[in-house]
């Protein structure tokens, strides 16, 4: 059974929180840069050298989109569950200068030097 938080942030702020997180989602989107589609097998004797790399740059450039996109999602997801702003390990609040900086975040600033060390 869950444990009912009385989530510290008011209605606007955290109406706010998702409204930077659909924009971003947005811009995600429609960058033109890195197009949506799939990512596909590379094989080296297909392309010369260059080629080869900037499609590995591609393809990189694809996967962090798609993991943004992800936690994006993921943030969106938290705030309509009530959980955005709390540590997924302690489940105490994240600060909001920390949320400020990364909308995404899940962990604490405590938790998350302790999965550093």
């Amino acid at each position: 059974m869950r444990k009912l938080r009385l989530n510290q942030m008011n209605i606007v702020q955290l109406e706010n929180y998702r409204q930077k997180l659909l924009e971003l989602k947005l811009v995600l989107l429609t960058d033109n840069d890195v197009d949506n589609t799939r990512l596909v097998e590379i094989q080296p004797s297909q392309l010369d050298v260059l080629s080869f790399h900037l499609q590995i740059k591609k393809q990189e450039a694809i996967k962090y989109k798609q993991a943004q996109l992800q936690a994006i999602d993921g943030a969106l997801r938290r705030i309509e569950q009530d959980d955005f702003g709390f540590c997924y390990v302690c489940n105490q609040p994240i600060s909001e200068a920390q949320l400020n900086f990364d909308l995404t975040v899940t962990r604490c600033i405590k938790c998350a030097d302790k999965a550093f060390e």
